[in-house]
């Protein structure tokens, strides 16, 4: 029993290990390995009990028939971590800040549309903290334009991420960052502003298939993502992430994640997990 009551599910099979990992490899690009088997275990036995199931041998019968396919969603869900918060891995808003008021500023002055991604959203507050960034840099552009994707594979954390709406314990962080203009306090939670709001688009993306858009941005976010995948799929995101960036723009990277030879890709290191893209291949400004 666990110390809800529960009966506890017997422990998952070489057979079904190697389907679960075979779907998260597939599905989402998450790589896997024999050691991460007691991980796939704590990550996923809830969600195998809340569904009904009394095995891993019985729900994975269900995740490969045609039944199980919204499953798949569920599963890759479980198995990534969403950690976020205000203004994380404060150095990357701070490399943001200068190439908007070193870089662009005379550009966007001009009406140039500043366009920035959240690769890997999560529940949205990088994405907000990003919007918080451009506009205290940006306020004496008048008429500023500002278009903010954030994307997530997740469509459940993308619902959260809609609301911009968060425990009031955040408030610190936005206090620190002299954010509090941007949002509100409603019924004990933080509430961002429309202002905020308006300038971010949420969509549901994988990353590892085909992107429906062709735009390019000045700058990307795309943290703690690649730390899922093998090396060829990372050097895969690293070539498609990098022929989305206006040359001169920045790629912010999570704490453990590194492009190893980034000039293989048209970019220099810069800083603390960040890249500056330098060759003329892609799209321009």
């Amino acid at each position: 029993m666990t110390a809800s009551g529960t009966l506890e599910l017997p422990g998952i099979s070489d057979g079904n290990f190697r389907i679960i990992a075979g779907i998260a490899k597939n599905y989402a690009g998450i790589c896997l390995s024999e050691k991460k088997k007691s991980l796939v275990y704590s990550r996923i036995s809830r969600r195998v009990r809340q569904e009904g199931f009394s095995s891993f041998d019985e729900y994975c019968v269900f995740l490969t028939s045609d039944a199980g396919s919204g499953e798949r969603q569920h599963l890759v869900s479980a198995l990534t971590t969403n950690v976020t918060s205000f203004f994380r891995e404060k150095h990357h808003f701070t490399y943001l800040e200068h190439l908007l008021l070193q870089k662009l500023y005379s550009r966007l002055e001009r009406r140039e549309e500043l366009r920035i991604w959240s690769a890997g959203c999560s529940s949205g507050e990088e994405a907000y903290s990003i919007a918080m960034t451009v506009l205290k840099s940006l306020s004496g552009v008048p008429n500023l334009k500002a278009k903010i994707l954030a994307t997530d594979i997740d469509p459940d954390i993308l619902g959260q991420a809609r609301l911009g709406s968060y425990a009031s314990v955040e408030a610190e962080a936005l206090f620190e960052e002299g954010a509090l203009p941007f949002c509100r306090l409603e019924s004990g939670r933080v509430v961002m502003s429309d202002k905020i709001r308006d300038m971010i688009r949420f969509r549901h993306l994988n990353l590892i298939e085909p992107w429906p858009f062709s735009s390019c941005f000045h700058a990307i976010f795309c943290r703690n993502v690649a730390i899922y995948f093998d090396r060829e799929t990372q050097d895969r995101l690293w070539r498609n992430l990098s022929e989305r960036i206006f040359q001169g723009g920045e790629l912010y990277l999570g704490h453990s994640e590194r492009i190893a030879h980034p000039e293989r890709f048209g970019m220099e290191s810069m800083g603390y997990n960040a890249y500056r893209k330098v060759s003329s291949g892609g799209k321009r400004s």
